[in-house]
Parts: C-alpha cells; structure tokens; sequence
C-alpha cells in the first residue's frame, strides 16, 4: 500500500520504503534514495533524518541567506518581471498573511523541513491569529512561494535545509456543484423568458463554458456574429490597489490566466441569436457601454437572484462551466475537444475537474454487461 503523494510505500517483504531526492541527472530527472523501517511513522521519520543530514552537508561552506523576509524581498525583485500583476499579488498576499508573520524573523537557512511541515499543518488545523483554518487550496498555495523563495536561494549558492519536496498537503475533494437537466432547462427558461444583457451573459456562460472574469471583460468586439465564434482575449478580475489610493482594491483586465485560455469559442446557434440582439461593437457585452462594465461580484449576486426565483439551490456561477463541461460529455463530445474550449492545458484537468458521472451514465457503463449474463 502507498502512501498517495509522499513516495513513501509498504513493499511486499512488510517493510516499508520511503524515498527522497538526492539530485538530478543531467537531462532533469530526479535522482532517488531510499531508507525502509518496518513501520511506516518509523520510515517517515527515519527519511526525514536523512535529508536534514544531506541539507548539513550541501551547506558545508556556504554563507547563510538572512531572515526569510530579506529572500522573500530578494525573490521578489528577482522575478517580479516574469509575473502579471494577479501572480504577485497572489504571492504577496501568501507572505503577508502566513509566511511572514510566522517565519519573517527567523535565519532563513536554519529552517527545517520538519518545521515547514509542522507550520503548514498548523494553518490547516488552527489557522493564523484571528484567521480560520485554511483549505487545502490555500495551503498548497503558501507551500508554493515557500519552494520559489527555497530555489531563489538556491540560485544564490545560500545556505538552505528545507526541502519541501516530500511534504503532502492532505486534501478532501470538494463536491463541485453541477445542475441537473431538469434544474439547467429551469434556469435556462427564466433566462429567456426575461432576457437583458445579465441573462445573455449567463446564457452565455452555460452553452460555452467560459469563466465569470471573463464574461465581464467580453467586449463585442471580440464576438464574431458571422463566423460564430467568441474570442476570449480578456478577463477581469478585483485585485489589491498599490496606488496608494483611499481604495484598496480595484478592478483590472488583463490577459487571461494562461496561454490555454486564450482561445476561440464556437457558438450554439440558439445561443447566436441571443448575443445577436445585445452585440454593439466595442461595448462590453453585458452594459452595451464602451467604459462601464460589471465586476465578477455583482454577477455573482445576481446569478444567486436568478437562482432564488427559480427555486434553485444558491451556488457561484462557475457552476455553470462545470455543467457545460458535463453536458458536452454526457452528449458524446470528446475531452479533448472539450479541454480546448474550455482553456486547459492537458485532457486530465477536464476530466479530473469538470465532468461528473451521475446515476444514469453509472447504470448505463453498468448494464454495457448485461450481455454476459446470457450463457
């Protein structure tokens, strides 16, 4: 039995083997060593043993990096240039809020990785002062800029025992909310019964899958009546203001948030006749105004609404790309072609994340046996 995640597995002489990284080859690949104990805390901890003794040893000879806030000021400068603007402030946000407030003070080269573990535990099971307990989302996160701030030293020939490589960030797979037929065909009628820029917008997002930021930013420009295609060059999100402003947030479009979702969207073609009656070109789709736009939350709210009137369960608007997706899959559409309308990088992430069986398809793959009964 292994330990999913950990490289840490019982083998078939009852002894379990744990294994850790070493180094890499010269085209990138890892190189691996293993120690066994004949328990698995025992094999944990005898590993972890292992690699405080490799990280003393690498140290030999280097000079120390400082306090965690001086690398984590350094990296930022470093690297500030290859981010957007969301990127940093996402991991901006991570240092100030955790890592800082618990680590900043300390001699970045004296930190363990069994305190990394312990301290990533502890976000996920007691929280930070006056915070919650964090989500397993979150704690990846955090444990993300901790590896980038790691590497950064790294680069710098510092000294660093932390190896974050072999800790788990335990996760419970969240039920991702997926309307049925007959909750989609509900809500797809209150949208065409009372039609504005609001009930296009969510139409849209039901028959293409694209995402709530950007569904704000979609300018008209970018939909293409003639060829039925919606180009999605634009998102909109509210991040951190640095201006130094009253407000502390504002409002920002930018390019999406990766290569793979910039991409072209075919449009149903009961779904054309809608946008056809709201499309003025160069106006955002959902205002019909060149400069006024609706954010991501106000939709939100209104989604909610929406959903109230319909005798609807209450959930964020994502769930209409996570029906999309289901519904293409349920209706014979390959992953492939679905992972690129979508905006993923690979097959797995639509199939891991988006499509969901339900009872139907489970007794239908089920009775595709029936046959074997007559004999």
């Amino acid at each position: 039995m292994a330990r999913k995640g950990e490289n840490i597995y019982k083998r078939k002489d009852g002894r379990w083997e744990a294994r850790y990284i070493v180094g890499r080859y010269a085209n990138g690949r890892a190189k691996y060593r293993s120690v066994y104990a004949w328990s698995y805390l025992e094999v944990k901890k005898k590993r972890q043993e292992e690699m405080l003794k490799m990280a003393d040893m690498n140290c030999e000879g280097q000079p120390k990096a400082g306090t965690v806030a001086s690398v984590a000021k350094a990296w930022i400068r470093d690297s500030i240039h290859k981010w957007k603007n969301s990127t940093k402030c996402r991991y901006q946000e991570k240092l100030d809020i955790y890592i800082l407030p618990y680590f900043g003070k300390h001699e970045f080269s004296d930190i363990s990785t069994a305190e990394v573990e312990s301290f990533i535990s502890m976000i996920q099971t007691e929280g930070m002062p006056s915070r919650k307990p964090v989500g397993a989302g979150t704690a990846r996160s955090v444990l993300t800029v901790l590896k980038q701030i790691r590497l950064h030293a790294l680069k710098m020939d510092y000294q660093v025992r932390y190896n974050p490589d072999c800790i788990v960030v335990r996760t419970q797979k969240a039920e991702i909310a997926v309307f049925s037929e007959a909750e989609e065909k509900k809500l797809v009628a209150e949208l065409k019964a009372n039609t504005d820029e609001t009930a296009a917008g969510f139409l849209t997002c039901l028959f293409t899958g694209i995402r709530i930021g950007e569904l704000c930013a979609l300018n008209c420009n970018n939909i293409d009546l003639d060829d039925g295609v919606i180009h999605i060059r634009a998102t909109m999100q509210r991040l951190p203001d640095e201006s130094g402003g009253d407000k502390k947030t504002k409002v920002t479009i930018d390019k999406p948030k990766s290569e793979c979702s910039i991409r072209d969207i075919p449009i149903n073609k009961d779904l054309l006749e809608v946008l056809c009656r709201f499309h003025k070109p160069g106006t955002f789709l959902l205002t019909g105004d060149k400069e006024k736009f609706i954010e991501p939350k106000t939709m939100e709210n209104r989604f909610k609404s929406i959903l109230k009137k319909c005798g609807l369960k209450p959930v964020g608007v994502h769930s209409t790309r996570h029906t999309f997706a289901s519904r293409c899959i349920e209706r014979g559409m390959d992953p492939k072609t679905l992972s690129e309308i979508l905006g993923h990088a690979n097959v797995a992430t639509t199939l891991n994340t988006y499509v969901h069986s339900n009872k139907k398809s489970k007794e239908d793959g089920v009775n595709m046996l029936s046959d074997l009964f007559c004999v």
